[in-house]
């Protein structure tokens, strides 16, 4: 048995917001259900300073490569799933 990490960066463009204030609400919010729903872990990785863009980072530790793709794409789905927002931009790497 072995140790499986998948990684996942996913780029957003959010609608709604107006402001960074709203942009770090939102994305507060999605932050937490994704770790919840997921236990996995979460955080904003660039487009610090844009109000409209955010990129995520995802890391998904399993003991098999299909676990953890598995998990990381049920992650996916679930922010897809929120209108609004979209995903611009997704890179997924198994290790």
């Amino acid at each position: 048995m072995g140790m499986f990490i998948a990684a996942v960066r996913v780029e957003i463009l959010l609608y709604e917001s107006q402001s960074l204030k709203e942009k770090r609400q939102v994305l507060k919010s999605l932050i937490t259900k994704v770790q919840n729903q997921f236990n996995v872990s979460v955080a904003e990785v660039d487009y610090l300073d844009s109000w409209r863009r955010a990129a995520l980072g995802l890391a998904f530790v399993a003991n098999g490569s299909v676990h953890a793709e598995k998990q990381m794409d049920r992650a996916l789905d679930f922010i897809d799933d929120d209108p609004r927002y979209e995903i611009i931009n997704i890179h997924k790497e198994v290790i």
